[in-house]
């Protein structure tokens, strides 16, 4: 269990250096957060297709999680916070039984609709990531606003 853990925390390092850390922050200084935000969440989505995932893992996986881990680094001005929330994340993907089917509790999908539970699951996962997104954008346009 601890094996699995430091390997999520250092594999949530690995990918907030490599595409949130100087990628980002150069991307979003000369084109902006939009075009910067889109550039490196294609980069993430590719890079996760690439390692195995399916489209629709890739794509509203890794695509909704570059965007809430990019807006994290945006906000904070640093790397700790998307670090430790995508840490976090893997880690209680890992816990749910969700990495590979390992884990500390496995799910028990019904035999007559897993593809149902599955479309749900992702539906769910969207709905959160876009309520963060938007607190983490929020938080962003407020730490840039003039203060008075």
């Amino acid at each position: 269990m601890i094996i699995e853990i430091l390997g999520y925390v250092l594999l949530a390092t690995r990918e907030e250096l490599a595409f949130r850390g100087y990628p980002l922050r150069k991307l979003a200084a000369d084109y902006g957060v939009l075009r910067a935000q889109v550039l490196v969440a294609a980069l993430f989505v590719i890079e996760h297709k690439l390692g195995g995932a399916t489209w629709t893992n890739s794509l509203v996986g890794s695509g909704l999680g570059a965007l809430v881990f990019g807006m994290a680094a945006l906000a904070s001005r640093g790397l700790a916070f998307p670090i430790g929330l995508h840490g976090a994340w893997n880690i209680g993907d890992w816990a749910r039984g969700t990495k590979g089917g390992t884990g500390l509790w496995q799910i028990a999908y019904p035999p007559e609709s897993p593809a149902h539970v599955e479309r749900l699951a992702m539906t769910s996962y969207a709905a959160v990531m876009s309520f963060a997104f938007i607190g983490l954008w929020l938080w962003y346009r407020c730490a840039r606003a003039p203060q008075a």
